[in-house]
């Protein structure tokens, strides 16, 4: 038996137990929590600070792609509990909140289109210099290695900061491809059209610029904007019931938020409406969001009221809608990773309202960074933000 394999048989055997500490309760003091009817196992450990995930399609078996923020690729069996690394990956600016972030695949994968997608945080020509970028190579599974490398986009200008680079890749029903990427820790850059930084960028597959973007008539803006305002989204999921993309946002002390990404050239508010406020003094950073009808209101936000235990916002990364067999009770829900408060919310969706919030692998320090449905057994994969973290799956409980 390999050391994974008998983590996995540990985690199962106590599962009972450690489920007694889970939160599953909506809005509520951890007191008020729900039996839980789900056990949680670990597919792989000694992963390091994980950020992205994606799984391959079934003829090239149980398997899924993970990210490093340091600049790793693995190719992670599933089933077998094991991790192989893969080769061609490019060089990544690992620093700050920098490094190798998302995974996404080709929406037409397959024989002779084995492309996979990755956007992480490069340095400039000049040095000391960083931007996120977006490239893809073609993955050969039997060399365990990423070929004929391409940078399709950069989201400039490039800085020497080094927080705030995003970053999430959906791809929608068209085939066109959604980037995240943050405002570079400067606010006032996510209102100016003529720089990449606080928007969503729409592409298509091979990073040229789709003709109905909102923009490309405009000569003040970048083309690749979709929407604008945004302070560094982190996660992103299409809605498989309807077709919408929905974002979760970074706020500044509280002022977390969830957003539909269907006004094309909107802007979603940072910094000029936000229910954030500065850090220290509390002060109000812009107007509220119902203050302002140039602007798209959150369907969800944070702003200190939501809780009555103390817990300040929901600091959200990684996110997916639930559809699946395994779990029934949980179809259509919303799943998010929460980072500082270290929990895993599931919230419940009727259209565009977020009506109820649960919390799941609560009291367990994990940093949730993402999380994934799989689309044949219908259970979730979970990554956590360490830098020796597992990999989870959440299945029903016997």
């Amino acid at each position: 038996m390999s050391p994974t394999q008998g983590t996995r048989l540990v985690v199962l055997l106590l599962g009972g137990l450690l489920m007694t500490a889970c939160i599953n309760g909506s809005d509520e003091p951890a007191e008020n929590a729900e039996t839980p009817d789900y056990e949680v196992e670990t597919v792989v450990t000694g992963l390091e600070n994980p950020w992205g995930l994606t799984f391959l399609t079934a003829e090239d078996g149980n398997k899924a792609l993970v990210t490093e923020r340091p600049g790793r690729l693995q190719v992670v069996d599933l089933d077998a509990g094991e991790m192989s690394e893969v080769k061609g990956v490019p060089a990544v600016a690992s620093g700050g909140q920098g490094g190798l972030l998302d995974v996404a695949l080709y929406p037409d994968y397959g024989p002779g289109q084995e492309w996979v997608y990755l956007t992480y945080a490069a340095e400039g020509d000049d040095g000391g210099q960083y931007a996120t970028h977006l490239g893809r190579g073609r993955l050969d599974l039997g060399g365990m290695e990423l070929v004929d490398f391409e940078v399709l986009h950069v989201a400039e200008p490039f800085t020497s900061g080094t927080g705030h680079f995003g970053s999430r890749m959906v791809f929608d029903e068209e085939w066109k491809l959604y980037v995240t990427v943050g405002d570079r820790r400067q606010r006032d850059a996510a209102q100016d059209l003529s720089s990449h930084w606080g928007k969503t960028l729409r592409l298509r597959r091979d990073g040229s610029i789709p003709d109905d973007n909102p923009f490309v008539d405009d000569v003040d803006a970048l083309d690749a904007v979709y929407t604008y305002g945004h302070r560094n989204v982190q996660g992103m999921t299409v809605d498989p019931a309807t077709g919408l993309i929905w974002q979760n946002e970074h706020g500044q002390q509280n002022g977390d938020e969830i957003n539909i990404l269907d006004q094309p050239g909107g802007n979603y508010g940072w910094p000029v409406a936000t229910y954030g406020r500065e850090y220290g003094s509390g002060r109000p950073i812009g107007d509220l969001p119902p203050e302002r009808d140039d602007t798209v209101d959150p369907v969800y936000h944070w702003d200190g009221t939501r809780y009555d235990h103390g817990q300040q916002g929901f600091p959200p990364s990684g996110m997916a809608f639930y559809q699946g067999d395994a779990f029934p009770q949980w179809q259509g829900d919303l799943f998010m990773g929460n980072l500082a408060h270290q929990y895993l919310g599931r919230f419940e969706v009727r259209g565009r309202e977020v009506v109820k919030e649960h919390r799941m692998l609560a009291g367990r320090g994990w940093r949730i960074r993402d999380v994934r449905v799989h689309p044949d057994s219908g259970q979730l994969y979970v990554l956590v933000d360490a830098p020796d973290a597992p990999l989870l799956r959440v299945r029903p409980a016997p």
